[in-house]
């Protein structure tokens, strides 16, 4: 913490002790401008850099180095990849504090919303890959029910009820109509999502257009979203993480059809410049 802050209100450099962050607006105001009650909040806030800098950060991370516990990601591959088993197995690996790839976790309480799998499909998944949890899932969910603002009503209240730490929704396909993917309209599905979520981190399963490694529809998708993971055949590829530094991991399926870490990789390491690469 800096010896000296600006107040931004009356912009003078003052020392810490005289400056408090406000309750409501959480600007840096010194004392003075609150007594003569010359503070107004604002919706947004500003602070000099060095200041905005020190502050002490709020981001954990609920998979070490590669899911923080802020903004949403985008999760997409080809269909059949194993998106949805994969998804459950991140669930799986919070709802317990278990390491996932071998990172340690934060045990959290998940929430999985499933519109893409009917009951006794998603049942058959959840026997296979996580028949112990304690997380939480909903199921029949109606199609493009993100589109109706009385089914998004209800999932804030069930999300309230469960008090997850994270959530999946799967997939945009059935969350909202299909003709609105191509067009910046698809953001009214995301921002119902984020409704729901408020400040929960979470997760949009979503699907790639034919031979593509990107997500289909509207490119506003891509820039709206915190993080954007691509499952491959045998690599889950971080395509978009602003905090993530590992950007690739190589996994494969078991027996059990289950992911896991790919034999012939080594682990991961980070070089100078904070970039994931492999140690063979």
């Amino acid at each position: 913490m800096p010896i000296q802050i600006t107040c931004t209100d009356c912009m003078i450099r003052q020392n810490v002790s005289d400056i408090v962050r406000h309750a409501r607006c959480k600007a840096m105001v010194c004392r003075q401008c609150i007594s003569t009650k010359a503070h107004v909040c604002h919706p947004m806030r500003i602070a000099r850099l060095d200041d905005f800098a020190a502050e002490q950060s709020n981001i954990t991370w609920l998979v070490d180095g590669f899911l923080p516990s802020v903004g949403w990601t985008l999760f997409y591959g080809t269909r059949g990849y194993g998106k949805t088993t994969l998804a459950l197995q991140l669930c799986a690996a919070l709802q317990e504090g278990k390491p996932f790839f071998n990172r340690p976790t934060i045990q959290t309480n998940v929430f999985y919303i499933q519109a893409d799998s009917l009951p006794d499909e998603w049942q058959a998944i959840v026997q296979r890959v996580a028949p112990q949890s304690l997380g939480w899932t909903c199921l029949d969910v109606p199609t493009a029910c993100m589109d109706n603002p009385a089914y998004v009503s209800s999932l804030v209240t069930l999300t309230a009820k469960v008090k997850p730490g994270f959530i999946v929704f799967d997939s945009l396909y059935n969350l909202t109509n299909p003709k609105h993917l191509n067009t910046g309209n698809i953001l009214d599905a995301v921002n119902a999502m984020k409704s729901i979520a408020g400040t929960i981190p979470w997760m949009l399963v979503h699907h790639p257009p034919h031979n593509e490694t990107r997500a289909s529809g509207h490119n506003s998708l891509g820039g709206n979203c915190s993080n954007e993971w691509a499952l491959l055949k045998t690599q889950l590829k971080i395509m978009k993480g602003r905090l993530v530094k590992d950007k690739e991991i190589y996994i494969e399926r078991d027996e059990d059809g289950l992911w896991v870490l790919a034999d012939s990789v080594g682990d991961t390491v980070d070089n100078d410049d904070g970039l994931g690469i492999f140690r063979r």
